[in-house]
């Protein structure tokens, strides 16, 4: 199950953003835990300057519970299973996850 926060907005459902949702989903229904999408399209100056959080490109995910190892699981399997466009970034308290297109390909044989 997929759950969004209550002031959590989407200006534009872009591919990218799809592509984010349906892998939380696919990995929540694998592990029986909720994620909560925590950020997407939020107000000027809750995110850094360079962020795409603005434009329906990144959004900020955690799992219901808060379990550090559940966290871990969803970081994890979000960075096997999004294409390599994607920066799956494990802050903490939530995974960041990003579309850039300027992220350098993947050596052979180089596992994530």
């Amino acid at each position: 199950m997929i759950r969004f926060k209550p002031d959590v907005r989407i200006h534009e459902l872009t591919d990218q953003l799809v592509a984010i949702v349906r892998a939380c989903a696919a990995w929540s229904g694998r592990s029986s835990v909720a994620v909560e999408f925590n950020s997407i399209d939020d107000g000027a100056g809750v995110h850094g300057a360079d962020t795409l959080h603005g434009f329906s490109l990144a959004v900020d995910v955690d799992t219901v519970g808060d379990k550090p190892e559940d966290l871990d699981q969803l970081d994890r399997f979000l960075r096997r299973r999004l294409p390599i466009e994607f920066d799956v970034v494990f802050e903490g308290d939530h995974v960041h996850v990003e579309w850039d297109t300027h992220r350098p390909a993947r050596r052979p044989g180089r596992s994530t």
